[in-house]
């Protein structure tokens, strides 16, 4: 298992059939696009992703690098790196 650190944006694809849906992609940087599924899930019908769409994440998964995909076992989110928390930072801003 590896970990990746990246954004997950949800994209539709095959659009007016049968299995038209979203798939989730980690954006790792702008050359480093994986897409993402859970073993046993068909990716267009797999909601689990919905709710970590536009947020900075760590994946825990496997790499298949025939297919630029990661089967996830586990996702958590992380601090942004473009978004400041610190609230110190905050304070001096305002100063």
């Amino acid at each position: 298992m590896e970990n990746y650190l990246g954004y997950i944006i949800m994209k539709e694809f095959v659009s007016g059939s049968k299995s038209d849906g979203f798939s989730a992609n980690l954006y790792v940087s702008s050359n480093k696009v994986y897409k993402l599924y859970r073993a046993e899930v068909l990716p267009a019908f797999d909601t689990f992703f919905n709710e970590f769409h536009l947020k900075h994440v760590q994946v825990n998964g496997v790499l298949n690098t025939q297919f630029n995909s990661i089967s996830v076992e586990s996702i958590e989110i992380a601090k942004d790196p473009f978004l400041s928390t610190d609230e110190e930072e905050v304070k001096n801003d305002e100063a």
